[in-house]
C-alpha cells in the first residue's frame, strides 16, 4: 500500500510540472526562456518536498544562471554569424568600389604599402595621398606610387598640393609647351613631367641684380696686391682651414649662415638664418658693407665662396666677391699658407630685410610648376638627379618634375675656373635655356645652387633664383610631385 502511494505521487507531480510547462510555453517565445521557466518550477516544487534551508535559497540564483552561460542561444549565434557575413559582404563591396582589392576589406594594410614606395617622413602622411582631388576617385597606392605621379589630397599650412587629375584629358598647352622647352635632347625624361592642372597659382619671377667679372670676380694676382685690403673668408670645413689657409683670412663655411638646428626634411633646415640673426653674424666677421669681402673655397668644392656672396648680396653687400680658381689656384701661384687661426673685430652690422630676389621658396615653385617659360635646373650629380643615390639621407630620391639636370661642375672649367659667360650662355642655350627665361636653381641643401646663381647672374640671366630650402625640404614633404625616373 505504502509503495502504490509514493507511485501516485510521482505521477500528481509530474502531470503539475508538464503543466506548468506547457502554460508557460506560447508560440513565438524564445526556447531559452521557456526551458529556464520549466527549471524554475521544478526547483520550486523539489524546494516544497525537501524543505530547503535559508542557505541552499540563497544559492538559487547562482543555479539558474549557470545553464544560461553555459548554453548559447541557436538564435543569437544565428544572428551573430548573419551580421559577421553581412558585415564581410560589405567591406568586401566598399573594397571593389575603391579598387583596393589587395588590401582584404581592411583599410590599414593600403596606407602601410604606401610607404615602401615614396618613403615619407610619417606613416599616416601617405594616407592623404589615396585621391585625386578634382575626381575623388581612389588610387592604388602600389601601382601608383606618389614618388612619381601623386601628391596628396590634404592641404598643407604653406603649400597647395598638387592637382593631379586634368580637365580635359590631356596636359595643358602650357605644361606642353614648358617641359620640352627646358628639356635637354640628351634628357628626354623631363619632357611630360609637369602634370595638367599646372601652375597653381603663378606670379611673376622680379629679375634681380646683374653680375659683372669685376662685381663678381677676383683673381690671384689681384687679390696678392690686395690682401690687407680686404675681409677674407675662408668658406671650406673647418677641418681644411686648419689644415692650411690663406693669411688673414677667418673661418665661415656655410654652415656658419645657415640654421642647422632645425630638422632635416623640413623648410627650415639649412636656410640662412632670419635677418636679425644674421646681422649679428656677419658683422662678428668685420664685415661692415664698406670693405671689400673676398671668399674663396676648393676650386674643385660645391661652390661655397659663391654661397657666401649669394648671402651677403641679400644682406645688402654689394662689394663682396668671389676668388676664382679658389685656394688651388692661389697654392699654384706660389701663395704663401698658415695655420694660426685668424679673427676680425666685430663691427656694427643691420640688416632690414632681405633683397628678395635672391630666393625662391617651396610655396612658389610649388605655385609655378608648369607655367610658360619656366625652367628648373637640377644642379647636382647625375646619381642624385636620377634618385640612384641620397647621399645626405633626404626622404625621398628623384627630381622636381620638369627639371633638367646640369651638374654645377659645368659651370666650370677643367681648371675650376668659372667657364666664360660666352660658353655658359651657348651651354644653356643648347638646352633651349635664354636669359628671357625664369630659372629656378636647387641642389640639396642651397649651397651649389647659390654658386650657380651667381654665375648664372654674370653670365646676364637676371631672372634667376637659388632655392634654398633645397631638395631635401622638396623631398621631405610628401605631398609634394616627385619624378624618379
Amino acid at each position: 500500500m505504502k509503495r502504490f502511494l509514493m507511485i501516485m505521487l510521482a505521477a500528481a507531480i509530474a502531470c503539475g510540472s508538464a503543466s506548468a510547462f506547457a502554460a508557460e510555453t506560447a508560440p513565438g517565445d524564445d526556447p531559452s526562456s521557456s526551458i529556464l521557466s520549466q527549471v524554475k518550477n521544478n526547483k520550486e516544487n523539489n524546494k516544497a518536498n525537501a524543505a530547503p534551508s535559508v542557505k541552499s535559497e540563497d544559492k538559487k540564483p547562482e543555479a539558474q544562471k549557470a545553464p544560461a552561460e553555459e548554453k548559447k542561444n541557436p538564435a543569437a549565434e544565428k544572428a551573430e554569424a548573419i551580421a559577421k557575413y553581412e558585415a564581410s559582404k560589405a567591406a568586401k563591396e566598399n573594397e571593389k568600389a575603391a579598387n583596393n582589392k589587395n588590401t582584404a576589406a581592411q583599410s590599414q594594410p593600403a596606407a602601410k604599402a604606401e610607404p615602401a614606395k615614396t618613403a615619407p617622413t610619417k606613416t599616416t602622411a601617405p594616407a592623404k595621398t589615396v585621391e585625386i582631388p578634382a575626381t575623388g576617385a581612389a588610387v592604388q597606392p602600389v601601382k601608383t606610387p606618389a614618388a612619381k605621379t601623386e601628391p596628396a589630397k590634404a592641404e598643407p599650412a604653406k603649400i597647395k598640393p598638387m592637382q593631379t587629375a586634368p580637365v580635359t584629358g590631356t596636359p595643358t598647352p602650357e605644361a606642353q609647351k614648358t617641359a620640352p622647352a627646358a628639356a635637354p635632347a640628351a634628357q628626354p625624361a623631363a619632357t611630360g613631367e609637369v602634370e595638367a592642372g599646372r601652375p597653381l597659382n603663378p606670379t611673376p619671377m622680379q629679375p634681380g641684380e646683374p653680375e659683372t667679372e669685376k662685381s663678381l670676380i677676383v683673381d690671384v694676382d689681384w687679390l696678392k696686391a690686395n690682401l690687407n685690403n680686404v675681409i677674407l673668408i675662408d668658406a671650406r670645413p673647418e677641418s681644411l682651414y686648419a689644415g692650411g689657409h690663406i693669411p688673414g683670412a677667418v673661418n665661415a663655411p656655410w654652415t656658419y649662415f645657415a640654421n642647422m638646428a632645425a630638422k632635416q626634411g623640413t623648410e627650415k633646415w639649412g636656410v640662412v638664418w632670419a635677418p636679425a640673426t644674421m646681422a649679428k653674424r656677419v658683422g662678428a666677421l668685420g664685415v661692415n658693407g664698406k670693405k671689400t669681402v673676398v671668399a674663396y673655397a676648393d676650386g674643385a668644392g660645391w661652390g661655397q665662396n659663391g654661397y657666401v656672396v649669394w648671402v651677403l648680396r641679400q644682406a645688402g653687400v654689394k662689394n663682396a666677391k668671389m676668388l676664382v680658381g679658389g685656394i688651388g689656384a692661389w697654392k699654384n701661384a706660389g701663395g704663401k699658407i698658415v695655420k694660426n687661426r685668424q679673427s676680425y673685430k666685430a663691427v656694427p652690422f643691420t640688416i632690414k630685410q632681405y633683397v628678395s630676389t635672391y630666393t625662391a621658396t617651396t610655396e612658389w615653385i610649388n605655385n609655378n610648376l608648369g607655367k610658360p617659360g619656366l625652367v628648373i635646373i637640377d644642379v647636382r650629380t647625375e646619381p642624385e638627379y636620377l634618385g640612384k643615390i641620397r647621399p645626405f639621407q633626404e626622404k625621398r630620391a628623384g627630381h622636381l618634375p620638369g627639371a633638367i639636370n646640369i651638374p654645377r661642375e659645368s659651370f666650370q672649367t677643367p681648371e675650376s675656373t668659372v667657364k666664360s659667360p660666352e660658353d655658359i650662355t651657348a651651354m644653356l642655350a643648347a638646352s633651349g635655356i635664354t636669359p628671357e627665361n625664369e630659372i629656378i636653381i636647387y641642389d640639396t641643401a642651397g649651397v651649389r645652387g647659390a654658386y650657380v646663381t651667381m654665375v648664372l647672374r654674370l653670365c646676364g640671366f637676371t631672372k634667376s633664383q637659388n632655392y634654398d630650402e633645397g631638395f631635401q625640404a622638396w623631398a621631405g614633404n610628401p605631398e609634394l610631385p616627385l619624378v624618379k625616373p
